[in-house]
């Protein structure tokens, strides 16, 4: 029996309250070294910032419930709103929660990319009937003991129910509590994404949003890419590119360059993009210990090109796709490639190559819709695409070890190869593995160098080991080809992997301590050619969007193409800068440093005080430049 009609509504308000932050507790707890350089009061003030975004996010879903259960008398009336308002809860606890599982990935929360997840269900799916399965039938039961306690708390007989100017008054304090708690801010803007930083420090942010306030706030958002003004943006940026070697040509179309066709050996390209290789766990590259994961990986580095400065453009892979097709940072807020943003005129790398005689094709470890890369492997003008369901398996797998979803990246190497031995000289080739993306799935334990695990580190290293070994194989059967001789191949990744010196980490390099945050950014990138390159280690700081017109300029192609990067071998470049996007941050690195900015302050910096308002000056320019241009379609022709 309840006192009043109060007295449940209250009590499941405090319940929200503390679920929300023990899933916030829970994302510290999992993740302690993301927010290691958080001091004792920064720790408690994030909590604090936290507390008001959960309050934020309660009180905006659960308003109309609270009025409604105010007036309402009837015990099943009240059951049913009291049952609605349980199953609205009960997904924010669930997004919430799943966000700290996704944490795992990104090392951020989620934000409107959710909506995009739909594309990868298989992935989704085998991932939650698979590693995550203990974390899925915990949500269930979850969701069902709190359902049936609401139900049950609101099906109680009423002892005193508030009515006439009574409940008038109550109801008027309420909406007046709802409406301060929703706004949480007494100034001119409600309370934002970027309010809940406590101090100008990424984990602050992190630990005191959740997936599901990131979530809804984005959902619906346009960022104003309005840091500079449009003009200034544009002068900035076009200074920081200028070279002698490429001329902008079109004041319509500002950033449009032309590459001259240079005499030039046409020779064919082959490109691997690599699934969460991040340069800090790989042999060769890391700056940690190395733990023996990628030995073949490090050989074919130091017979080739080894660039060591090198990073992503973002956080998932269709980011890194977008990048190195069409060498476009996704600003924040915008669609990426096959959701949108070609909608707008892009330069394409495969259109580019055929336009200068060669053939293309394309290709993805994962089915054939996954990341929509079959459609925008056409957009971006290859020829030939493929996905999992096309490749037969040539794989030895040891039974119960088959793959949940797509198909062992050797199996695609495999098939790659074949499909190049077919192909007409000069061409172009794309193909995107997938086995080191979690669950880890491995076809044989004789790949299990570390006690396996399909989601943690273990896993991911033991998936390294087997993809190393995969490109081992692919890499001494085209040696043998007739066109190997011909061929520039060219590794990198689509972003990184979370932290080296996680947990488990930590256990095989005891002796090493973190780098920045900024590591986790920073992926490998070898241009292998043994017959045209001497093997150099080169520190040129570079990024994804740099691969396209290094392409273009190292082929000596003849082509007028907009790109956000430059070609690496051009030394004339007047500023390189790696622009990248990572949810609610954009951020820049430049051989000065890096900063992060959350559109409000700087979070994260290595840039000294000398260099921070150039460097400042710079991010925006670019951010905005590259914005508004595609939004208003005068990126290219």
């Amino acid at each position: 029996m309840h006192k009043h009609q109060l007295s449940p509504i209250i009590k499941v308000v405090i319940f929200s309250f503390v679920a929300l932050m023990l899933i916030r507790l829970t994302l510290y707890n999992f993740y302690l070294d993301d927010f290691s350089n958080l001091t004792t009061y920064e720790f408690f003030y994030s909590l604090f910032m936290g507390f008001r975004v959960d309050m934020i996010t309660i009180f905006t879903f659960s308003s109309i419930f609270i009025l409604l259960l105010l007036f309402l008398k009837g015990t099943k009336k009240r059951a049913a709103i009291a049952i609605l308002w349980a199953l609205v809860l009960n997904m924010i606890f669930i997004l919430s929660f799943s966000d700290v599982l996704y944490y795992h990935y990104i090392h951020r929360h989620i934000s409107s990319e959710l909506f995009n997840l739909g594309n990868d269900m298989d992935i989704i799916i085998s991932m939650a009937l698979g590693s995550m399965l203990p974390y899925t039938i915990g949500a269930t039961l979850f969701s069902f003991i709190f359902l049936y306690l609401v139900l049950k708390t609101f099906t109680k007989h009423i002892e005193n129910f508030i009515d006439g100017r009574h409940i008038v008054i109550i109801a008027f304090i309420t909406i007046l509590i709802l409406f301060i708690g929703i706004r949480n801010n007494f100034g001119s803007k409600a309370f934002g994404i970027s309010d809940a930083y406590a101090v100008n420090k990424v984990s602050s942010g992190n630990l005191a949003l959740s997936g599901f306030f990131t979530i809804y706030r984005t959902a619906n958002e346009s960022t104003k890419h309005n840091l500079l003004k449009l003009d200034e943006a544009i002068k900035t940026t076009k200074e920081a590119m200028r070279s002698s070697n490429t001329e902008f040509i079109d004041d319509e179309y500002p950033l449009l360059r032309r590459y001259s066709k240079k005499d030039k050996p046409q020779y064919n390209v082959v490109i691997v993009l690599l699934e969460s290789f991040g340069a800090e766990h790989l042999d060769g590259f890391t700056k940690y210990k190395e733990l023996n994961v990628t030995p073949y990986f490090k050989k074919l580095s130091q017979e080739g090109l080894k660039f060591t400065n090198f990073y992503s453009n973002g956080y998932r892979s269709i980011f890194g796709i977008t990048s190195i097709f069409t060498s476009v940072t996704i600003p924040q807020g915008f669609h990426y490639l096959g959701k949108g943003l070609e909608l707008s005129n892009l330069s394409y790398l495969g259109t580019t190559a055929k336009e200068n005689g060669y053939s293309t094709i394309s290709m993805q470890a994962g089915n054939r819709g996954s990341y929509r890369v079959d459609s925008i492997s056409n957009l971006a003008g290859f020829d030939e695409y493929y996905g999992a369901e096309d490749m037969p398996n040539v794989e030895d797998v040891e039974a119960g070890h088959e793959p949940n979803t797509g198909t062992f990246d050797y199996n695609m190497l495999d098939f790659y190869r074949n499909k190049l031995n077919k192909m007409k000289e000069p061409f172009l080739g794309f193909a995107f593995t997938c086995t080191t993306h979690s669950d880890f799935k491995l076809p044989h334990s004789k790949y299990e160098k570390f006690p396996h695990d399909l989601k943690n580190y273990n896993g991911a290293l033991n998936a390294y080991y087997y993809t190393d070994d995969s490109i081992r194989r692919f890499m001494e059967k085209v040696k043998k080809e007739p066109w190997f001789d011909r061929t520039i191949f060219i590794f990198t990744s689509d972003h990184g992997h979370g932290s080296a010196l996680n947990s488990i980490g930590k256990e095989y390099r005891p002796d090493d301590k973190p780098l920045d945050g900024i590591e986790h950014f920073r992926i490998p990138l070898i241009m292998y050619a043994p017959k045209i390159f001497e093997a150099e280690e080169i520190k040129t700081l570079g990024s994804q969007n740099d691969i396209f017109p290094t392409i273009v300029d190292m082929l000596g192609w003849e082509t007028d193409i907009t790109t956000i990067g430059s070609s690496l071998f051009d030394k004339d470049i007047n500023e390189r800068f790696a622009y990248f996007f990572a949810g609610n941050l954009i951020g820049l690195i430049t051989d000065d440093g890096y900063i992060q900015y959350n559109f409000k302050d700087i979070v994260a910096k290595s840039v000294d005080d000398k260099n921070l308002e150039k460097t400042k000056k710079l991010l925006f320019a670019i951010d905005t430049a590259e914005a508004q241009l595609l939004q208003n379609n005068r990126w290219a022709k």
